[in-house]
């Protein structure tokens, strides 16, 4: 796994990934269980049209997958080995769930013994506790200046989209992103990069939106944003492709208008 797939793959998780506790009853020992540790990522047929979650354990070496409905698939990783391969890489580079997943792997550490046994007590406040720390172990593990733009087409792949329609004649482009409240900093993170707005998703302010403008006006950022997401992005490159497709087009039909101008002016 290069680094470039490596900050791709932590900011989709960061968006759609989950690292939980897994608990299993130990039959021999009565109250008492086995903890592991279980990272998920999973997509539906619709949106990831090219195969990139099924070609996950090909890519990495690492995990299993499963089918349900024959419509999403999901990549599991939970084997000791490869958690300890690969965790530590990818939450190096994550924005929102670094900390908590630095908190999942070091509590999983600590608890792990020869056995991997717990008592179910235990097990109870280990729930709890991992719904706590997710509400409040928001962030990086250290402070970033700017996103990556491996993570960023990550990140946007999973809670991004891209608007690219015509209404009665007026074209609507842009680039989004939502998240929870507790998570808004990423959309500054985002905001701070590429400029934007962030605004209240719905009535209540409990998801917030960042969008950022791709239209005419906006064309020489689009054209210098959008291929470096491009180069990175797996699950949304077609939309991607037609907003880049769209003004290049424009920019060819403006320059043949200016050459036509220039001859007939001589």
């Amino acid at each position: 796994m290069n680094e470039s797939l490596i900050k791709y793959l932590a900011g989709l998780l960061d968006a759609d990934g989950s690292l939980s506790f897994t608990f299993k009853e130990d039959i021999n020992r009565p109250g008492n269980c086995f903890i592991g540790l279980r990272l998920s990522l999973a997509a539906a047929n619709t949106v990831d049209k090219l195969g990139f979650v099924p070609s996950l354990p090909k890519l990495t070496g690492m995990g299993t997958l499963t089918i349900y409905k024959e419509q999403f698939i999901t990549w599991f990783v939970s084997k000791r080995a490869d958690l300890e391969m690969l965790l530590p890489r990818l939450i190096k580079h994550m924005v929102i769930k670094a900390k908590h997943w630095q908190w999942l792997l070091d509590t999983w550490r600590l608890l792990r013994t020869d056995n991997n046994t717990i008592t179910l007590n235990k097990r109870d406040e280990l729930k709890e506790a991992s719904k706590t720390s997710r509400r409040i172990n928001v962030g990086p593990i250290k402070p970033k200046n700017h996103p990556t733009w491996a993570w960023t087409a990550g990140y946007l792949d999973g809670d991004g989209s891209y608007s690219y329609r015509n209404h009665h004649g007026k074209w609507h482009i842009r680039v989004a992103a939502c998240a929870h409240i507790n998570d808004a900093s990423v959309l500054e993170f985002l905001q701070n990069a590429y400029g934007g707005t962030i605004a209240d998703h719905n009535k209540d302010g409990s998801n917030k939106l960042w969008t950022v403008n791709l239209g005419p006006k906006n064309k020489t950022f689009a054209l210098n944003f959008l291929p470096k997401i491009y180069k990175h992005s797996r699950l949304k490159q077609e939309k991607i492709l037609k907003i880049i497709h769209h003004h290049q087009q424009r920019l060819s039909v403006l320059s043949v208008s200016d050459n036509v101008s220039d001859s007939l002016n001589t």
